[in-house]
């Protein structure tokens, strides 16, 4: 039986519009992260320590969104901070989105290596993920806790039912969500490397 709203999280992904300029609106965007962020659920407690850093941007970025109209983007709020001069200080919308970038980014190419052809277990697909994205962005000994963390989830088989009910159902709403995720990281990566924020890796 799904334990994850897989049908819930494919219709905040659909609801995410992406400028032709590549800009996001800020609500569309965290309410389709929030609903995302229980997948972690699914992966054991190993990895719950990347849900908790989601939840916390996610909360300080909303947080942020109150001294902005209703329809701020996130490029908007951004580029407040950078004129500000703040982007490097914890709780900004800029350094807060910039770790919720990466750990999305983490998550999507977990979630894409899943579905490669070959069908690899969720601990391959985490340790490849973990190579593409986050290891750039962390030390030593926060390497090794995820190490650990990456042996420690579900076999394959348990993760898709909890996700999708059934391989065939979790592969077919992952996909339908996926690339619109993808497409939102694609863009978000760019904005942020091009105004400095962020190093050209772990598109």
């Amino acid at each position: 039986m799904a334990q994850f709203d897989l049908s819930g999280c494919v219709g905040k992904w659909l609801e995410v519009t992406i400028t032709e300029s590549g800009d996001i609106k800020a609500k569309e965007f965290l309410d389709a992260c929030e609903k995302l962020t229980t997948i972690f659920d699914c992966l054991g407690s190993g990895l719950g320590m990347v849900k908790g850093d989601m939840t916390g941007n996610i909360n300080h970025i909303r947080n942020n969104m109150a001294s902005f109209p209703p329809d701020v983007t996130l490029r908007e709020m951004v580029a407040k901070d950078i004129a500000d001069r703040v982007t490097g200080k914890d709780g900004t919308t800029a350094m807060s989105l910039l770790w919720l970038k990466r750990a999305l980014q983490f998550l999507e190419q977990l979630l894409h290596h899943l579905m490669a052809p070959a069908s690899p277990e969720v601990s391959d697909a985490a340790r490849a993920a973990y190579a593409d994205t986050l290891t750039h962005h962390h030390g030593f000994a926060i390497r090794q806790v995820f190490k650990v963390a990456m042996s420690a989830v579900p076999y394959r088989t348990d993760f898709m039912v909890k996700v999708g009910g059934s391989e065939a159902g979790a592969r077919a709403g992952i996909m339908d969500f996926q690339p619109k995720l993808a497409a939102s990281l694609g863009a978000l990566h760019t904005f942020y490397v091009a105004s400095g924020l962020e190093k050209p890796i772990g598109k």
